[in-house]
């Protein structure tokens, strides 16, 4: 039979949990987690008849998050679709402004013009997102290893 002993006053530290390296306190938790935990999607629906006409329904979404989820979000990203549906319009206002039409040199240079811009601020929209996007690679990376001191409010890496 084994036997403990401990002496007042010591501080004893679990070497298989993570602990706070500030209080040394383990109720600590994973900024993801508590996100995730903190964070719901709400959908809901609602079908109402009056009278013998149609039923009308009316569809809620949104997302409800607690403060301290909201306090350790990711760090943002851009989305790259605006950024490509703006070169797409582009090309095709492009294309139809290339098209053989009773003009000089057979362009319409109204449309032509209008297209390449559109093209250009696309182009150079979805570099800039995409420039951001890696930018905050590593941000997020650190964020998915961070954790939370829930006594005394440390963000911390275990070592």
């Amino acid at each position: 039979m084994r036997t403990l002993s401990f002496q007042r006053n010591e501080l004893v530290v679990s070497h298989n949990a993570v602990a706070c390296p500030h209080c040394h306190g383990q109720n600590v938790q994973l900024l993801s987690v508590i996100h995730a935990a903190g964070t719901s999607r709400i959908k809901t629906t609602h079908q109402v008849q009056s009278g013998v006409g149609p039923s009308v329904t009316v569809e809620t979404t949104g997302k409800h998050q607690t403060d301290l989820a909201a306090s350790v979000s990711p760090p943002p990203g851009k989305r790259l679709l605006g950024p490509v549906i703006l070169t797409i319009v582009g090309s095709i206002i492009l294309y139809d402004g290339l098209k053989l039409m009773n003009t000089w040199w057979g362009v319409d240079w109204t449309r032509f013009f209008i297209g390449v811009a559109f093209i250009a601020i696309g182009v150079i929209g979805f570099v800039r997102h995409w420039r951001f996007n890696v930018a905050q690679y590593d941000k997020l990376e650190v964020w998915r290893r961070s954790w939370l001191c829930h006594a005394c409010g440390t963000r911390f890496e275990p070592s």
